[in-house]
């Protein structure tokens, strides 16, 4: 049996379609404002709203995680980390009573780690991904 990908991942970014419309949309509004010749306070609350969605787009926040044939990388935003997959001892996978799904990685040091963006996922198929790679789960 092999895995059911070679590299099993779910990334959630601030670099969107969605949010290069928005940031068309919010330009378009503050040139409209701008021309209409509107009071100086909305053409301020136009630009700042044009600043929003750039920082945004700029800082591109990513949460997440990929999960290897060696290894997991971690990403929290500006926080990541890459787990050798022997330094996990096993993962606890289950759903929460709004039916949520979340993966607990327990570490050899000790340390639990949440995986960012399990919820995106049933516990079948985690279940299915860890497994495959001879990691043991506990549900």
């Amino acid at each position: 049996m092999t895995m059911l990908s070679d590299t099993f991942e779910y990334r959630d970014q601030s670099r969107t379609p969605a949010r290069y419309f928005a940031l068309g949309a919010a330009m378009a509004s503050a040139y409209l404002i701008h021309s209409l010749g509107l009071p100086p306070l909305h053409q301020l609350l136009a630009v700042a709203f044009v600043g929003v969605v750039l920082w945004r787009i700029a800082d591109n926040s990513i949460h997440g995680f990929r999960l290897s044939r060696s290894a997991l990388e971690v990403f929290e935003g500006r926080y990541r980390r890459r787990i050798a997959l022997a330094e996990v001892a096993s993962v606890t996978i289950f759903q929460t009573v709004d039916d949520d799904t979340r993966c607990i990685l327990n570490l050899r040091s000790g340390d639990r780690l949440s995986l960012p963006g399990a919820e995106r996922f049933g516990t079948r198929r985690l279940v299915a991904e860890f497994a495959e790679l001879g990691l043991p789960i506990l549900i």
